[in-house]
């Protein structure tokens, strides 16, 4: 397909607001509301919303309009398997090669997790509110994302990034995060953090397999409780301004630096 700035900007703008959870599935999908956010035609806007119904996202309904699609429980599964196939093959291609920066990133990413266990433990409901739940998936999704960028392979991180768009579709509902599963992902992001800085590959690449199959369960215990006591809510991230500008240039911007050899203290 030609190349078509206005196009283009109207599908990275989709694609955002599909990712950040503020469009879940069964929503409404309205040209002229999105046209009036970015300040652009109707008519790019069709083109993108065209381009997202053939790549499976959104779909025609008669009468209805254009919604964002409801996957299916198969649809859930594969994508955490495909998540599964790539992600440990990139932890393992950075072990020991993220720069300072990177590496105090993701070390904040895992005191945030912490932090929040911290708070869920002391309230007197074990439940995740709408701003605590932001904060868990905003420094969940920016720990994997960290990672993933430090790769500097952009195909990767583009078929990552829609898998995790589409995987956002299903909606997550505050009391769905309870302490136990917080409480394991700050143990799993703190482990694959300190298997990368000792530069075990091999280590790093069986943690985070684990940790997505573990999540995988979660999700889909999550889809078969959903479909008795469905809950449409989902919560937008308010994800770092950096990641999300990287998400969203990916697909036709020039690939990502690779990750600078940073040796690693020996302790």
């Amino acid at each position: 397909m030609p190349t078509n700035p206005l196009r283009d900007q109207a599908y990275k703008h989709i694609h955002g607001k599909l990712l950040a959870g503020e469009l879940p599935a069964g929503h409404v999908v309205s040209e002229h509301s999105l046209a009036r956010e970015i300040g652009i035609s109707r008519t790019p806007v069709r083109e993108a919303i065209q381009r997202l119904e053939q790549e499976g996202v959104l779909e025609q309904v008669p009468r209805y309009g254009t919604i964002v699609r409801r996957p299916e429980r198969r649809d859930l599964e594969e994508l955490y398997q495909l998540r599964e196939a790539l992600e440990p093959y990139a932890v393992a291609q950075v072990a020991g090669r993220l720069s300072t920066e990177d590496l105090v990133t993701l070390g904040k990413l895992c005191d945030e997790i912490r932090s929040i266990a911290a708070t869920l433990k002391k309230a007197p409901r074990a439940v995740l509110d709408t701003a605590l739940m932001r904060r868990l998936l905003s420094a969940d999704l920016g720990f994997h994302m960290v990672l993933l960028r430090a790769s500097g392979n952009r195909r990767l991180m583009k078929i990552i990034a829609d898998s995790r768009m589409l995987t956002r579709i299903f909606g997550t509902p505050r009391q769905e995060h309870d302490l136990d599963v917080i409480q394991e992902t700050h143990r799993f992001h703190s482990d694959i953090l300190e298997a990368v800085k000792k530069s075990d590959a091999a280590r790093a690449q069986r943690l985070m397999a684990d940790h997505i199959r573990a999540s995988m369960r979660e999700a889909l215990d999550h889809y078969d409780r959903a479909q008795t006591t469905p809950d449409t809510r989902s919560i937008p991230l308010g994800l770092p301004d950096d990641l999300l500008a990287d998400l969203q240039r990916i697909e036709q911007g020039p690939a990502l630096p690779r990750p600078r050899k940073t040796r690693q203290r020996k302790s």
